[in-house]
């Protein structure tokens, strides 16, 4: 009955040990299939952050179900939750979507325009 007992102890621990184990997941973060610098990628779960390469790449550790945000000044917010395809692929790709732009201030002046001045002769000119 122990050595049964410590068999489904051990197997039980050695399965939560293996599910807590970290991994280096390395990604890349695009926006209109163009690399973002300076991307902040948090994993929220442990705590740690990294920023992105001047080539939008970056490298953090994770484990499977942490949260992973991706944030920068002038684009939405990211939030993913890993799976484990995600660490088995190890090549993550983020699109982010661009903010708009708003504006404090618009000033709307009138401007005057010349009359253009029609010259017949210069048309027949240039249609022959």
């Amino acid at each position: 009955m122990k050595v049964k007992l410590l068999t489904t102890i051990s197997f039980f621990t050695y399965q939560l040990s293996i599910s807590q184990t970290e991994k280096l997941l390395h990604g890349k973060v695009l926006s209109n299939k163009a690399p973002l610098n300076k991307v902040e990628v948090i994993n929220k779960t442990a705590k740690t952050s990294t920023r992105t390469n001047e080539l939008g790449e970056f490298s953090i550790l994770v484990k499977e179900r942490d949260s992973l945000l991706f944030f920068s000044k002038d684009y939405f917010f990211t939030r993913l939750k890993l799976t484990s395809e995600n660490l088995k692929n190890n090549n993550l790709v983020v699109n982010m979507v661009i903010k708009a732009e708003e504006l404090n201030e618009v000033v709307i002046t009138s401007i005057k325009f010349e009359k253009v001045k029609f010259d017949a002769e210069a048309v027949n000119e240039i249609q022959s």
